[in-house]
């Protein structure tokens, strides 16, 4: 919702924040499904975590909220970095916000069985 408001509003930019948002549903499924399997220290805890966890998307929320207060996503500016125009046809424009790849990249991140992030 929060990259919805700052100004990632075209058609692409919603697919790829849609993926997001499911990516991290299925990573919280994935995790109840499978956390008896991850392999667990002396005191019974788990010793990584399989793909990036939940919160480590609040790392995204602290990014959007310091583009705000440094004045990059309000009047003319849009969003920074930009937008890419892929294609043009009379139905409409394939435009996408590069800082939307952030989320298709945290997004698959999130869903990966070969990353492993140990636990402090």
């Amino acid at each position: 919702m929060l990259a919805f408001v700052v100004g990632l509003r075209t058609t692409l930019d919603a697919v790829c924040l849609a993926g997001f948002v499911c990516s991290g549903l299925a990573r919280l499924a994935r995790f109840n499904a499978t956390v008896a399997l991850i392999p667990k220290d002396e005191a019974g805890k788990s010793r990584y975590f399989e793909g990036l966890p939940i919160p480590s998307t609040l790392f995204i929320v602290g990014l959007l909220a310091w583009w705000t207060k440094m004045g990059w996503i309000i009047n003319e500016q849009g969003v920074p970095f930009g937008v890419v125009h892929l294609w043009e046809s009379k139905t409409g424009s394939g435009e996408v916000h590069l800082v939307s790849l952030l989320f298709v990249a945290w997004a698959a991140m999130m869903v990966s069985k070969t990353l492993h992030i140990p636990k402090l």
